[in-house]
């Protein structure tokens, strides 16, 4: 915010306070300068001839993205020639224009194009920082749309048979299964095209999927939740809670005799755990859709810091995800 003010004013400061030092500073000039009148005359028309040498030089800076030496010097000297000139039959006549003034003149060109040459450095830098931010910026976005848009097939061609299943044997629950399946897929078509979404509607999803994935292993999931309803709120990046109990689907063996248990809390600080027994399967295959992995890369897309973390003992199996609080 302080930087346009200080472009506007730095020039005319600058052409301002030059002559004044370079007036006070020389002795023998000032003795043949004469009335105050002409030494506020001269140090005026120096002034003038100063900024317009600043303006000159900001001008030709400006019309190209490289800061283009030949045109600065060629439009100095056409500049220096042209003042010189004009002010040897005018202003200075009596005076005359010495070769130190000339001197001093070229020292106030290298001085504004050191300082301008300096601005405009950093403008460029500032640019590029922009440039690179956007850039960052939508690369995230690519990465999390595509991490977002994955989904699993075979959840729906399991999905699918079971209910073809249901079907066969007249399960009561079969039209339920049905209404659970569209509601499921319609909520995370819902959610697709956004990064975040409140745990209270993640919870709704995921209650969709566990019907779901207790109607087609009946005895052998168990799951209890309890979340503080003050955590509702929260945020939490999209379908991250049913990552990760579709991961406690995917790594265990669950029968009616040896059932999967799942938890689900909330704490004090704004943490959901995911806990399950462990059963590993003898042999996992490797399936499409998110994992964890993809799950810690959305995180720190999004700029959390340790968004996911994994516990793990003989029995047990704990991911503790970290919830978005605004």
């Amino acid at each position: 915010m302080m930087k346009t003010p200080i472009n506007r004013i730095l020039p005319f400061a600058l052409s301002f306070l030059l002559p004044v030092i370079n007036l006070v500073s020389n002795k023998e000039t000032n003795d043949s300068i004469g009335s105050f009148y002409d030494y506020l005359e001269r140090w005026f028309i120096t002034s003038v001839i100063l900024v317009v040498l600043w303006f000159l030089i900001r001008f030709i800076t400006k019309k190209g993205s490289v800061f283009n030496w030949g045109k600065i010097v060629v439009s100095v000297l056409v500049l220096l020639a042209f003042f010189y000139t004009l002010l040897s039959y005018t202003v200075f006549v009596e005076l005359g224009l010495k070769w130190n003034m000339i001197i001093k003149f070229l020292f106030a060109t290298t001085l504004f194009l050191v300082i301008q040459y300096a601005l405009y450095a950093n403008k460029s830098i500032m640019r590029l920082e922009l440039v690179n931010e956007q850039m960052k910026t939508e690369n995230y976005k690519v990465q999390l749309d595509a991490l977002r848009t994955k989904v699993d097939p075979h959840f729906l061609f399991n999905s699918l048979n079971t209910l073809r299943t249901m079907i066969r044997n007249k399960h009561e629950h079969a039209e339920q299964f049905v209404l659970s399946l569209s509601d499921f897929y319609r909520q995370t078509l819902k959610y697709n095209e956004c990064t975040v979404i409140p745990l209270r509607d993640e919870v709704e999803v995921l209650k969709s999927y566990l019907f779901l994935m207790k109607s087609r292993n009946e005895d052998a999931v168990q799951i209890t939740i309890s979340i503080d309803e003050n955590r509702l709120k929260a945020l939490i990046p999209t379908l991250a809670l049913q990552t990760v109990v579709e991961n406690c689907f995917k790594h265990n063996s669950m029968t009616a005799k040896k059932p999967i248990f799942i938890a689900i809390t909330t704490d004090e600080n704004d943490t959901l755990k995911v806990i399950n027994n462990l059963q590993p399967k003898l042999e996992v295959k490797e399936q499409s859709g998110f994992g964890l992995a993809d799950l810690v890369k959305r995180y720190e897309l999004l700029g959390v810091k340790d968004g996911v973390i994994v516990e793990q003992t003989d029995e047990f199996f704990e991911v503790i995800l970290k919830l978005i609080t605004v």
